[in-house]
């Protein structure tokens, strides 16, 4: 399952040659740019993000707020879609969470999002979260349907 032996679209090179392995503050998502991530790496089918809990990211309890940590989820699946290059845009249709292990403010975790199968209409993926000592804390899985939305440019 997936696209590890797939060609490299032009869109995926562009983004290797601009992020991969970098602070992400100038996509087209203003609320990844907002988490200050860092795309870790990139590849057809596949994405992984990271970065270091805020602060504001946090519930009362000092731990990543489950709304934040979707966020996350949300922006390492979209990074999956984009590295396909294809020829629609897409939009989810829904994410399942399941929040295994809390993680606190200070701490760096990292999320890989999977494309399981790339339809005519509709993406499965899949994302697991982990903290820097391996420790799964969260995995989702998303659908996501074709559109013929505009980005906002």
């Amino acid at each position: 399952m997936g696209y590890k032996e797939a060609d490299t679209g032009k869109v995926l090179q562009w983004i290797k040659d601009n992020y991969e392995g970098k602070e992400v503050r100038d996509s087209r998502s203003e609320a990844g740019n907002w988490l200050q991530l860092t795309l870790e790496h990139i590849d057809r089918g596949t994405a992984t993000i990271s970065l270091v809990v805020r602060k504001e990211m946090t519930n009362p309890y000092g731990n990543i707020h489950g709304g934040m940590m979707s966020l996350l989820i949300d922006e390492a699946i979209g990074w999956a879609v984009v590295s396909l290059d294809a020829e629609t845009h897409y939009t989810s249709m829904n994410l399942n969470v399941d929040f295994l292990y809390a993680i606190k403010e200070g701490h760096r975790l990292k999320a890989t999002g999977t494309i399981i199968r790339h339809g005519k209409k509709i993406i499965h993926a899949e994302c697991a979260v982990h903290d820097d000592k391996g420790i799964l804390l969260a995995k989702a899985a998303s659908n996501l349907i074709a559109t013929s939305m505009e980005i906002k440019k």
